[in-house]
């Protein structure tokens, strides 16, 4: 399945991902970092006794659903990405910031959250399968509203001295409550105000 949603012409990340573990300034974001992540989020994982054969098979809709995640998020943030620009450009800092290898593994499972719930996906097993079922344009209009409210988050462009490098350099679980006492929580993202 990750061949599949990386390897599609269709998907904007495609020349950004590293398949090695180490990123760099033309590639920024790694297999490992999407694999813990917006693929742990996305793809479902559970074992499925769903025919192939038959139409209740959803596999090539989920992939195609995560590829327009992906590019939702490719034209909110990524298209920016400017692997020339200077070590100080602004939006390059923020950039690195939300694609920090931990930052984006805590900040994953928060918009998995808020997805679930702008589309009203609330039982459990369901969220699971979060996008292993045909979407419709309206909700996917939803989808990327709590994805530009996750990138408009203000925090993003804090100065240096505020200390957000050194949090997001840190485990998951303390950034995720880190996120949430500074106020990126599953209500931001649905659109509560800050």
């Amino acid at each position: 399945m990750y061949e599949a949603v990386l390897e599609n012409e269709s998907n904007k990340w495609k020349p950004l991902v590293s398949v090695s573990n180490r990123s760099s300034r033309e590639q920024p974001i790694t297999l490992d970092m999407l694999t813990k992540s917006i693929f742990a989020n996305f793809l479902c994982t559970i074992p499925l006794s769903d025919n192939i054969l038959t139409e209740s098979y959803k596999r090539d809709v989920e992939c195609r659903n995560i590829i327009r995640l992906m590019n939702i998020m490719y034209d909110q943030s990524l298209v920016s990405w400017n692997q020339n620009a200077g070590i100080n450009d602004e939006t390059q800092v923020k950039l690195r910031r939300i694609y920090a290898s931990k930052s984006i593994m805590a900040w994953a499972e928060l918009i998995k959250d808020a997805i679930s719930a702008k589309i009203e996906i609330h039982d459990v097993d369901e969220k699971a399968k979060i996008f292993y079922r045909e979407l419709t344009d309206v909700e996917f209009t939803k989808i990327s509203s709590v994805i530009e409210r996750l990138f408009r988050w203000p925090i993003w462009s804090s100065p240096r001295e505020s200390g957000i490098d050194t949090t997001i350099a840190g485990n998951k679980k303390a950034i995720k409550a880190w996120f949430r006492t500074m106020g990126l929580t599953t209500g931001y993202l649905m659109g509560a105000s800050e």
